[in-house]
């Protein structure tokens, strides 16, 4: 009996909604996603001339044409827009709050990479707005209480919009897990709404939506999700379909261009879902209005606001200055994506790469030869390797490009096992998707059997908690450069490993197998200028300027050394089967 009152219910509510929202004024919402800090773009034109591309100048013209037509526009942002480029993290995306308050954005909710700079930084951040942040799944553990709004409701003549904030689970482990910590690293402080099954996020989301439902005529949510199978039960898709009364969901997080997708929610309604990609590719453009809900993703706009386009301008120039002095040629393309352009994919997720290579090379050359500290082995999480570098001239920009994230490099010692134990949980979801945690690695090799299940345990909030039964990672061996020779792997010895702090000393990425690591040195530098001292290191050619290739590397006088440039999927360093 009381299945079928919940079905009659259920039935009244389809009905009844509809009903209630006759009647609401149009407002077009203009959205961006994961801008990362690409402030000054540029588009080529059909003649192969350079032209500018979209910019915070451009949405501010377009939402002031808008409103000058007579529209009710409101303009939002659905995370990650302060962190990614030198423009954002030369100060900490101070000038990136400035752009956006100039454009006058009215709402935005948290990605993980807001989180990049620490906690402090995240409120600091959240005062220099003009606007508000919300998120209705991100709490304080001491009351229980959000740590911003949840949702805010923005009013349009007489109608009512509400935006509901929903930032990933994964900000956990995609930023750094111990800013959620108190100092002692000891107990979380701070909580993200999960649940492994997803239904602690869901009862979030829709204990959030019942309230706005009481205030406001419409609900977007503004999420900072993506539809990655990778990270389910936390998609925005796995959210709509488990709750109701959303209009439309804003998304982010997973870079995909959604320009107008329907999924059904909880009771059969249709909810749109719309994301723009990265980077400034496109300015989403929803309109919501009793006629129905539709939205566009547009790639060009010919106005722009000079104003904010000369603050843009004079940072970016002071930026540039800073970082556009040329350090060496690369005689090799260096690839985290397939070279065939075809079916492009981002293989440093999955698989090794020559970039992936270079970069972790650079660690070990640094440790080894600069600061003249044992390194056995190196390595970069692939999630923050972010682009391809072409054959040509690089420079400190090109290289922070590749690496934006500003990584302190640290060495740390570690045991065998440990080692062991990182490269499993880096392995775990390779042949079934991507993983950020994917480890590049120099100065050691090994073989990965897909055939063997990933059976690793982890938290709630997605560290490592204990080993699997099996291990799909196998025939692990060091390079000993005494031997000139690789050897397996002693689970009982110490090793020194170099890499990013963001893994090795604060649990990035989940690696909370290494939480006792001891270390050897912190704060050496950061992850950029660690790969261009690499490249300043290669012999220099006829022009007097080092070049890259296999040949020219310092380490190519390691007898035996894997390394091999000129190969896309690098030097054999790790087998997949």
């Amino acid at each position: 009996m009381k299945k079928r009152l919940n079905l009659f219910a259920a039935i009244f509510l389809i009905l009844l909604l509809p009903a209630c929202k006759k009647n609401r004024g149009e407002v077009t919402i203009l959205y961006t996603n994961d801008v990362h800090c690409y402030i000054a773009n540029t588009v080529k034109s059909a003649d192969g001339k350079s032209l500018p591309g979209l910019s915070y100048g451009s949405i501010a013209a377009l939402k002031d044409d808008l409103k000058s037509q007579g529209k009710e526009v409101a303009l939002v942002d659905a995370g990650d827009h302060i962190q990614g480029t030198a423009y954002g993290a030369m100060d900490m995306g101070a000038n990136i709050i400035r752009f956006m308050n100039a454009a006058k954005y009215d709402i935005a909710t948290l990605g993980n990479h807001e989180f990049d700079y620490g906690m402090n930084r995240v409120f600091e951040i959240i005062e220099e707005a003009d606007f508000p942040y919300v998120a209705c799944n991100f709490l304080r553990l001491s009351d229980s209480t959000t740590v911003t709004d949840a949702y805010k409701i923005l009013t349009f003549g007489k109608t009512k919009v509400a935006f509901i904030g929903i930032m990933t689970p994964e900000t956990y482990t995609k930023s750094v897990p111990s800013y959620f910590m108190d100092e002692e690293h000891s107990k979380f402080i701070y909580k993200i709404g999960a649940g492994k099954d997803g239904q602690e996020l869901y009862g979030m989301v829709q204990k959030t939506i019942d309230e706005a439902a009481k205030k406001a005529d419409y609900i977007v949510a503004i999420g900072h999700l993506g539809d990655d199978p990778s990270a389910a039960p936390w998609t925005s898709t796995d959210v709509i379909s488990h709750t109701h009364g959303l209009d439309a969901f804003i998304d982010a997080h997973s870079h995909s261009t959604v320009e107008h997708a329907v999924v059904k929610d909880a009771l059969g309604q249709d909810v749109l879902l719309s994301q723009t990609g990265c980077y400034f590719a496109a300015i989403g453009c929803m309109t919501l209005s009793d006629n129905g809900i539709t939205s566009k993703l547009i790639t060009d706009y010919d106005s722009s606001d000079e104003t904010i386009d000369a603050m843009i301008k004079d940072w970016a120039a002071d930026v540039d200055k800073k970082l556009n002095k040329e350090i060496a040629i690369s005689d090799v393309p260096l690839y985290i994506n397939s070279a065939d352009e075809k079916t492009k994919q981002r293989l440093v997720r999955s698989q090794e790469t020559n970039l992936g290579d270079f970069i972790t090379d650079a660690i070990y050359y640094y440790f080894n030869e600069v600061e003249q500290l044992r390194c056995d082995i190196a390595v970069i999480n692939g999630g923050g390797v972010r682009i391809d570098l072409p054959v040509g001239p690089y420079s400190y920009n090109s290289i922070q490009k590749v690496l934006p994230f500003r990584n302190v490099i640290c060495l740390m010692e570690i045991t065998g096992q440990e080692m062991l134990d990182a490269l499993e949980f880096g392995a775990r979801k390779v042949g079934n998707g991507e993983n950020g945690g994917f480890l590049q690695v120099a100065g050691i090799r090994y073989t990965i059997d897909t055939a063997v299940p990933d059976t690793i345990k982890t938290s709630e909030q997605g560290l490592w908690i204990s080993p699997p039964g099996k291990y799909r990672v196998k025939n692990v061996e060091v390079y000993n450069k005494e031997s000139a020779s690789y050897e397996a792997l002693d689970l009982t010895k110490t090793y020194t490993i170099g890499g990013i702090n963001f893994m090795l000393r604060n649990l990035g990425d989940g690696f909370a197998m290494l939480a006792n690591a001891k270390l050897v040195k912190d704060y050496v530098n950061e992850d950029y200028l660690v790969t261009a001292a690499y490249a300043k290191s290669f012999a220099k050619g006829r022009d007097e300027t080092p070049h890259i290739s296999t040949a020219n590397s310092p380490l190519a006088a390691y007898k035996n050394y894997l390394i091999d440039y000129e190969n896309p999927l690098g030097a054999g360093r790790i087998t997949i089967k």
